[in-house]
Parts: structure tokens; C-alpha cells; sequence
């Protein structure tokens, strides 16, 4: 069976224009860039290293474990949560990854849109009043339980594979802003939502970039909300995960080569000049995931930014860095030479690899842990409690690993 879809990319000031065309069969996936995207000055490669801004047709094959699907349209298209949502609500529901992004097409990260044919337009986004707010977290619910929904709420449900992580989440405007709005599971051991809060003040208390964060609360318990960094107004912006721009389908496979702190900052290094600080950047943002017990690290949770009214590449801002109960220990990437799991000298070679000099690697290292010493108060000040306190504990005690090398360093 042969499938086709259109990809339209927004340029700045609200304009989007069709960028190319994907054909996709059973054996490989074909892009071609459109002419008048080609040239037109304000025109950007959708992915800098595997979809090149030329006339070429660019080739995906299938395999056992890849998609013939080039992965920043991944990137663009519905996460685990979101093909849960349309599934539920969609008559007859999306099967093929083709389908899904037509599907969520513009409610996903980034700057891309979806259509069937060539002169299909591409869908306004819809309003979605804050009031809306207590209604979508019983639909949440609902949908976690693998209850019927109320389909005409679709349109306020977030898709996107990146921001939101793979948490029950829907789309809100308030105080003149967007957010991605997260609900708490009732499986979860601890109130996520607070965590998350929390967590995310103490990273940028420690010197990393992330979106604003707030809480809101309702009759069904408290809603995080996290602004949008991938839209401003009458802009989007263009995103394409780690994971794609290496070609990585199975992240459970470890290629410390790639798949690494310091692979990030090689990477970045291909694909902007806007990366001068790139190794310091992603160190900061590497101690301070050790510090917190944030192990799912991967891929998919860093990505690289291209603003509507800048020309180059980026490291975006950080989201989804939050402890993780379930996953002590090993990172999902490596954190240096030797491996995922952190230690000393793991640290050290990291830091190296990312060109971050001694003194400035020990500087950093020491306001991550100077925050990340008061997690008890970030975490208290967010309401959350003290039995879930004691089951955090364990996600901090690595930060003793980072403490021990700043420690021998100076």
C-alpha cells in the first residue's frame, strides 16, 4: 500500500508554506522539498543532517526496526499519549504512522503541519479556554482507564511527541499564553505534578534554560502547567529531537558514540554556529539529571531549536526533567566514556569530551549542587509530602557522586 502526505512549515509571521512531499510503501519512504520552498530565502532544512535543503529525493528504508518515515516527522506527530487519545476518539481510528500525522496534524511540537493532498489547508488551531480545564482532566482520567470519551474534545488534547513527555496532557490558553497542561496518574507512588514543579524550579535555579512552569488546582487535585517554548506569538518554532537527527529508532540500544552527553555537544557542533556554549550548556544539564534522579534521559528529551526569526540551529530549552522512581542508577544515555552510569571519573572525561575546562566544569558543579542540596525544600514549598518525600530519597543519591567529584576536584 502507498501513502503520500504533504509537509507544510511555518517560516516566521505566521507565514507556512508547503515544504515537500512523503511517499511511503512498503519498503521505503521518499521526501522531496518543493521547488518554491527551495527557494524561497526564508527556507530551512527540516533535518539539518538527514533531510538536506536541496532537490534531491531523500530515502528511508524499512526495516525490522525502523519506519520508513524520517524521524523529525516523528518528532511532529503523536507520542505514546496521544495515539492513545486519537485512537479513542477517531472513527475508524489512525493505524499507520501516516495516518497518526494527518491525524494530529499542528498539535504536535514544532512548526510543522500535515495534509492528504497538495491544496488542503492546513487547520487553525482551535481556542482553548482555561475553563475547559476541570472537564479535560476527567476526560484524562477516563482515557487512562480505557473508558469511552467525549470526542468533541479532541481538538484540546496535546499530541506532540516532545514537550509533554508521555503523561496524560492537554493543550490551554491562559494569561494571553499557550501551556501544556499535565494531569497526575492514580497509579502514580507520589503527586507528579508537584515534583515536576518543583524539579523544574530547581533547574533553573541551577542555571538551566526551561519553560515557565506553574500549578493550578482543581476538585480532581493539582495541574501543572508548562508554557510553550516552541510558539510565540504568531510564530512556531521548528524542533527536531536528538534521536532523529541521529537516526535512532531503538533507544534502548546504547551507542556511546551517538548516544552520550558528549555525543550531544558533537552533534550540535554539525548543525549550528549557534552552539559556542554548547558543552557547557549540556554539562550543566547532564549533573544536574544525575543530581535529581533523572535517568530517562533519552534521546526524545533533548532536541535542538530553530526559532521562526533566527537562521541557525539551537539547543532548546530543557523539559520533562523530573526524578524517576522506577529507573535508579544507569542513565538511557551515557553519561561519558564509561558508560551510563555516573561516576567520578565518567564525569570528568564527560567534561572533557565537551570541551568544558576544569575550572569552569567544577564551577558548574557547584551551584548544581548547592540547589539540588535543599531538594527537600523545593519539593516541600510545591506541597509535596513527607512519605513521598521518603520515596524521592532514593532518586537523589547520586547527587553524593557529583558532590564527591567536585569535592576531589577543587
Amino acid at each position: 500500500m502507498t501513502e503520500k502526505l504533504f509537509i507544510h512549515a511555518d517560516i516566521g509571521d505566521g507565514t507556512i508554506l508547503l515544504a515537500g512531499q512523503l511517499i511511503v510503501d512498503d519498503k521505503v519512504g521518499r521526501f522531496k522539498y518543493a521547488k518554491a520552498y527551495i527557494n524561497h530565502p526564508r527556507a530551512f532544512a527540516l533535518d539539518p543532517i538527514n533531510l538536506p535543503l536541496n532537490a534531491d529525493i531523500h530515502v528511508k528504508h524499512r526495516t525490522r526496526d525502523t519506519p520508513a518515515m524520517f524521524g523529525v516527522l516523528i518528532d511532529a506527530g503523536p507520542d505514546e499519549w496521544g495515539r492513545r487519545w486519537l485512537t479513542k476518539t477517531r472513527q475508524p481510528p489512525p493505524v499507520t504512522q501516516i495516518e497518526f500525522l494527518l491525524a494530529a496534524s499542528g498539535e504536535g511540537v514544532g512548526a510543522l503541519h500535515f495534509t492528504p493532498g497538495i491544496d488542503d489547508p492546513v487547520r487553525p488551531p482551535p481556542e482553548r479556554p482555561f475553563e475547559n480545564l476541570v472537564h479535560l482532566q476527567h476526560i484524562a482520567s477516563d482515557i487512562e482507564a480505557g473508558k469511552d470519551v467525549d470526542r468533541a474534545l479532541e481538538p484540546f488534547f496535546f499530541h506532540g511527541s516532545g514537550i509533554g513527555g508521555a503523561r496524560p496532557k492537554s493543550l490551554i490558553e491562559h494569561d494571553g499564553r499557550e501551556w501544556i497542561t499535565k494531569f497526575n496518574r492514580d497509579s502514580d507512588l507520589v503527586d507528579m505534578c508537584r515534583v515536576e514543579l518543583a524539579s523544574m524550579r530547581m533547574a533553573r535555579e541551577a542555571g538551566i534554560e526551561v519553560p515557565d512552569v506553574d500549578l493550578t488546582e482543581t476538585d480532581r487535585g493539582p495541574v501543572l502547567l508548562v508554557e510553550r517554548f516552541d510558539q510565540s506569538p504568531n510564530e512556531q518554532h521548528h524542533l527536531v529531537s536528538l534521536a532523529s537527527l541521529i537516526n535512532k529508532f531503538d533507544i534502548t540500544e546504547i551507542d556511546e558514540s551517538t548516544m552520550s552527553y558528549p555525543g550531544i555537544t558533537q552533534l550540535g557542533k554539525r548543525i549550528g554556529h549557534l552552539t559556542a556554549d554548547l558543552g557547557e550548556v549540556v554539562f550543566r544539564r547532564m549533573l544536574f539529571n544525575v543530581a535529581i534522579g533523572n535517568t530517562d534521559d533519552h534521546l526524545r528529551n533533548h532536541a535542538f531549536m530553530k526559532r521562526a526569526s533566527v537562521s541557525d540551529y539551537s539547543f532548546s530549552p530543557g523539559y520533562d526533567i523530573v526524578p524517576q522512581l522506577s529507573l535508579q542508577g544507569s542513565h538511557a544515555i551515557a553519561i561519558g566514556p564509561f558508560g551510563s552510569t555516573p561516576s567520578g571519573d565518567n564525569i570528568h572525561a564527560a567534561a572533557r569530551r565537551m570541551g568544558v575546562a576544569n575550572e569552569l566544569a567544577r564551577e558548574i558543579a557547584g551551584e548544581v549542587i548547592e540547589v539540588t542540596a535543599n531538594w527537600r525544600d523545593y519539593m516541600t514549598d510545591a506541597g509535596v509530602g513527607e512519605s513521598e518525600l521518603v520515596l524521592l530519597e532514593r532518586c537523589f543519591e547520586l547527587r553524593d557522586v557529583v558532590e564527591r567529584w567536585h569535592s576531589k576536584a577543587t
